[in-house]
């Protein structure tokens, strides 16, 4: 009786841990959004992409966890980039393309300093992985090929997608028909030709879905 008490203690603390993670990490998106009101709700967005690639490959649902966490947390590190680069309406000189690179270094820093559990490690890792390309051509640590985390490899994807179509300060939307375009001329350069498959497998319905969620 003893042990069972303490095993359903341990367990009802584990829970109110994850209840813990989850809400620091939507407090911790939700503070880029507050950001940018053009780009609010891209996490959103690419964490839904990314969970309809995962369950393409049928990957474990606490690896399907990790992915989406991960995916609400990409972007933690534009906290860091100056309003005038995050929010410029036209085109960035090579200077200011090379501080919102800075991003992704930024959201490692930041995400490496909180000490939970392995799982949050690979959180941590594949977060700041969305910018790799398959070429090993990406930033900021320059990975190639399976060196770089499989859920940073379904960002990618996930992270272009939505970016492309969706409006910025510097474009409007692009057409559908172009982005799958773009899609499938990276894959193999840019982006890992395996998820490119998932991702063009999923359902046009279910990728409306995620469109519907933009506002």
């Amino acid at each position: 009786l003893e042990n069972a008490q303490l095993f359903e203690e341990q367990r009802k603390m584990l829970e109110e841990q994850k209840v813990l993670l989850d809400s620091f990490i939507e407090t911790l998106a939700s503070s880029i959004d507050a950001r940018d009101k053009i780009t609010s709700g891209h996490s959103t967005r690419v964490k839904m992409y990314a969970s309809l690639i995962a369950y393409e490959f049928g990957m474990e649902k606490n690896d399907i966890y990790l992915l989406e966490k991960s995916a609400a947390l990409h972007d933690i590190g534009k906290i860091g980039i100056r309003d005038s680069v995050l929010q410029k309406e036209g085109k960035l000189t090579p200077e200011e393309y090379k501080h919102i690179q800075e991003h992704v270094e930024i959201t490692h820093n930041i995400l490496e300093k909180i000490h939970m559990s392995k799982d949050f490690q690979q959180i941590t890792e594949i977060a700041c992985s969305h910018h790799e390309k398959f070429d090993g051509s990406g930033y900021y640590r320059g990975l190639k090929g399976n060196d770089i985390p499989f859920g940073g490899r379904i960002l990618a994807v996930s992270d272009v997608f939505d970016a492309i179509t969706s409006k910025r300060h510097y474009r409007d939307k692009m057409p559908i028909e172009k982005v799958i375009d773009i899609i499938k001329s990276g894959s193999g350069t840019h982006f890992d030709p395996l998820v490119v498959e998932k991702f063009l497998a999923i359902k046009l319905s279910d990728i409306v879905s995620v469109f519907l969620t933009e506002n």
